[in-house]
């Protein structure tokens, strides 16, 4: 037997003890803090620098991704790859006939209250070329396994197979697990895109205890745009919008919670009345503030705005 073989089969009974012994941490609402923003005069506030990992933030992760191998090995056996961190699965290509190879990467976990486990993956389309490359213009493609424990092991319950296609460079994004509403957890998918110095992100929810599960927003909602690279004196507008988002109480007793935006931002829509075609530095007095609130709210379908206006979508 090979040394990673004996270690693995050591390691893995020790991690299936240590994973029903985690209880999951699911927040009753989410919050994403806005970004840093210019000051009226153009300059960009400096954002604090982050603080280093504790070593409880570090054992913490550790932690995580040893949870994480274990629900990897319960579903795919022998097939996981501890070391790319990765399996191989056929899967149906979205919206094509036939199946194809894709590469398996667990991206997130959370033990739900029931104490099944629910693990967040991207598939990746396996192809000959590759070579490490990734298309920055295609994005991940969502996946979702519901795993059970019974007699000490974990069983694979639901997979949700290439749900949606989310982000860029073939990545899904950033996962976050919170409640929808009461009794009902939920997953948020925080994603988006750069092209040419304009960058956007959305937000997707889906219920994951839904049977068949599908983005509860539609098409994600978008929380932050800017044009990074944009030009004070070119003709085009330059802007940059964010927003930080939580869960409210659903005002019209919907099945999911109200989402509630805040916006903050600014564009230099008004340099072209003071410039009347000529060129220019920016000016304090060519910026507009956009800031404000939209509320959407669940109508048993999806997620429309009910009050105020995204601001980021209007870019």
């Amino acid at each position: 037997m090979r040394p990673a073989a004996l270690f693995l089969s050591i390691l893995f009974p020790v991690l299936l003890a240590a994973c029903g012994e985690r209880k999951a941490a699911l927040p009753a609402a989410a919050a994403v803090p806005a970004l840093a923003g210019k000051e009226a005069g153009g300059a960009v506030t400096a954002a604090p620098a982050p603080l280093p990992p504790t070593p409880e933030q570090l054992e913490a992760q550790a932690a995580a991704l040893r949870e994480r191998a274990v629900l990897m090995h319960a579903i795919f056996g022998e097939k996981f790859n501890p070391a790319a961190n990765e399996a191989p699965m056929e899967l149906g290509e979205p919206d094509e006939p036939g199946v194809r190879m894709y590469t398996i990467e667990p991206v997130a976990h959370a033990f739900l209250p029931n104490g099944d486990a629910a693990l967040v993956a991207n598939a990746l389309v396996v192809r000959a070329e590759r070579d490490g490359i990734r298309v920055h213009t295609d994005g991940g493609l969502l996946n979702v396994f519901i795993l059970r424990k019974a007699d000490g092991r974990w069983t694979l319950l639901r997979h949700h197979a290439n749900i949606a296609r989310l982000g860029s460079w073939e990545r899904i994004g950033t996962a976050k697990f919170m409640r929808l509403a009461p009794g009902k957890t939920g997953l948020a998918m925080l994603y988006g895109g750069a092209f040419q110095g304009y960058v956007d992100r959305y937000l997707s929810l889906y219920d994951l205890g839904a049977e068949t599960m599908h983005d509860l927003t539609g098409a994600g909602i978008a929380v932050s745009a800017s044009a990074l690279a944009c030009e004070p004196a070119d003709t085009e507008t330059c802007y940059d919008v964010t927003s930080g988002w939580r869960f409210a109480v659903s005002a019209s007793g919907a099945a999911y919670n109200d989402l509630v935006f805040q916006f903050r931002g600014q564009e230099d829509s008004k340099k072209d009345l003071r410039r009347k075609g000529g060129e220019g530095p920016r000016l304090a007095s060519d910026l507009t503030r956009l800031d404000g609130p939209a509320r959407y709210a669940y109508d048993g379908k999806t997620y429309v705005l009910v009050e105020g206006k995204n601001l980021a979508k209007s870019h």
